[in-house]
Formats: structure tokens, C-alpha cells, sequence
């Protein structure tokens, strides 16, 4: 994909990408960011914020909780196979949640 059709998809101006990526100019907003991303069809388009240097207001609240370093270790070792495995009965967990909910 070429930069301008990157930056047609993100809405910004070519220049804009360039002085960002040749560092005269700083970072831009995350939603500029999160907009790159999709443009680039990066998954999930927060991973693009976290190599940034930042957290999107959702993902910090998530990355507050106890529980979520320990899972982030746990993944760690684990080869794509087992990672998508786990991701699919997470996902498979929360529909389940879902149409739980849905039903009362």
C-alpha cells in the first residue's frame, strides 16, 4: 500500500505522514493514530497506539486490572497456534456472556 493511499484512507495529508515518519514533527493524536492503523488494517488498531508509546482511555482501564499482567505473562510463551486457541474461547466466553444477557 503507498502512502498516499495510507493517508487518503486515514484522511490526512500526505506531508502530514512524511514530517511525522522523518521525525520533524511529533506523534499525532491517537485518533489520527487509531485511523493509520485501520488504514494499514493493523489488529487490534490499539496495538498501533501501544507501539507508540500509548493507551488508548479503554485500554488503560483494562490494563489496570490485577489480573490482566498475569495473563500477559502467561501468553507469552505460548506459539500463534495456542494464542489464537486461547483468543477463540475468550471471544466464545464472551458471546456465551452475551446471549446470557440478552435473555434475561
Amino acid at each position: 500500500m503507498s502512502l498516499r493511499e495510507v493517508c487518503r484512507q486515514a484522511k490526512i495529508s500526505p506531508a502530514f505522514l512524511s514530517r511525522i515518519l522523518s521525525g520533524e514533527r511529533g506523534l499525532p493524536s491517537d485518533e489520527v493514530i487509531i485511523r493509520l492503523a485501520k488504514a494499514m488494517d493493523i489488529q487490534p488498531p490499539e496495538r498501533l497506539l501501544i507501539e507508540a508509546g500509548r493507551t488508548g482511555d479503554g485500554l488503560k482501564e483494562i490494563l489496570r486490572k490485577s489480573h490482566v499482567p498475569d495473563l500477559l505473562r502467561a501468553m507469552g510463551p505460548l506459539n500463534e497456534t495456542e494464542r489464537q486457541e486461547l483468543l477463540a474461547n475468550a471471544r466464545a466466553v464472551l458471546l456465551k456472556r452475551h446471549r446470557k444477557k440478552k435473555t434475561k
